[in-house]
């Protein structure tokens, strides 16, 4: 049985690792206010927003069954989307260093949200105060960004910067999918964006703004413009978590907004909704599954070859104690008999 338990807590440690999902990260300027989208995947009534790991009271911002609610620096606002999903956007305003950290935004409890998304906050002095939050991604990963806010049309593009020029069109297709180099497009009906953009094998080159959209890249019917940093392994220290106080009151900015995609509470399995993520997940508990009957198996062969040299061993012994018992006779009565008999019955 220790064995068993031993493969059990292997196989399922390294799928919880292999599986384990990536946060997004979004960098904002100290000083500025930002807001971010949160598409959630199912309607609620509680709606909350809390730092961390969410476990302790001091890590609850704000906790809400109205649409709106502000506490502080942190503000939150809540919406019906289409087909029974719910949007919830949080806003930091005056942001300093020691925003910077873990961050969770759901629908139910806190401790075990209904639906939910987790990210990273990290606060930089080397941004645009009116930047808002920016996309953050590590130098050689990929990232796909949703076209939220998007009107569907026959044709679309991606494109870097404002789409002013033909050189700065990445892509420009009438198809659902398309892919030129490191660039693609696709367009998922259903989905809670639509159109999606992903860049692959990022580079800090790839810093920057982008757009997506329908109609002409040039002259679009509808967009959504977003930002992106691409960072080195190594994040650099003025987007570190600072530990003193700032005193100064920094000036008032417009919030700009990002949005992301949600994640829904499951069961205590790992398995993740991607495809390759659950075929490794699969793979993993099959063979989970064939070591515990192989070992099994060998149990009930191992029990069942040494059984018959058991008996015999036995009949041996029986035959020696029988032999004794003749010659010494039918065992005496005296008052010392029944801890005989015990003896006996045990050997």
């Amino acid at each position: 049985m220790k064995i068993l338990h031993f493969l059990f807590f292997v196989f399922l440690s390294d799928a919880a690792v292999l599986v384990k999902a990536k946060l997004n990260i979004w960098s904002a300027a100290e000083g500025g206010n930002a807001s971010l989208y949160c598409h959630l995947t199912l309607p609620g009534s509680t709606k909350f927003f809390c730092k961390e790991k969410c476990e302790r009271a001091e890590d609850i911002l704000i906790k809400t069954d109205g649409s709106t609610a502000q506490s502080g620096r942190y503000s939150i606002n809540y919406k019906d989307g289409s087909s029974g999903k719910g949007i919830v956007s949080v806003t930091f305003t005056h942001m300093i260093k020691s925003d910077s950290g873990l961050y969770r935004c759901g629908l139910g409890k806190s401790s075990a949200p209904d639906s939910y998304y987790d990210f990273e906050v990290r606060v930089s002095n080397d941004l645009d105060k009116n930047s808002g939050f920016t996309r953050t991604e590590t130098e050689g990963e990929a990232v796909t960004l949703g076209c939220s806010n998007t009107v569907y049309g026959q044709r679309k593009f991606f494109c870097k910067n404002q789409c002013k020029n033909e050189g700065e069109i990445l892509i420009d297709t009438s198809n659902n999918k398309a892919v030129s180099g490191r660039y693609s497009i696709e367009y998922t009906a259903g989905s809670t964006f639509g159109l999606y953009v992903t860049i692959t094998q990022l580079t800090k080159s790839d810093t920057g703004a982008y757009r997506c959209g329908y109609g002409n890249p040039l002259s679009p019917d509808s967009y959504y413009s977003g930002s992106l940093v691409v960072i080195g392994s190594n994040p650099p220290t003025s987007t570190s978590q600072a530990t003193t106080k700032t005193t100064q009151t920094p000036p008032t900015t417009t919030a700009q907004s990002q949005s992301f995609t949600p994640r829904i509470s499951t069961s205590s399995s790992d398995c993740p909704d991607s495809s390759l993520g659950l075929a490794v997940c699969v793979s993993l508990i099959g063979v989970l599954l064939m070591a515990v009957f192989i070992l099994l198996l060998y149990i009930y062969k191992t029990r069942r070859n040494t059984a018959p040299n058991t008996r015999e061993n036995a009949g041996n012994k029986n035959m020696e104690l029988s032999g004794t018992y003749e010659n010494w006779g039918p065992p005496s009565k005296h008052k010392g008999s029944k801890d005989q008999d015990h003896v006996y019955s045990a050997l």
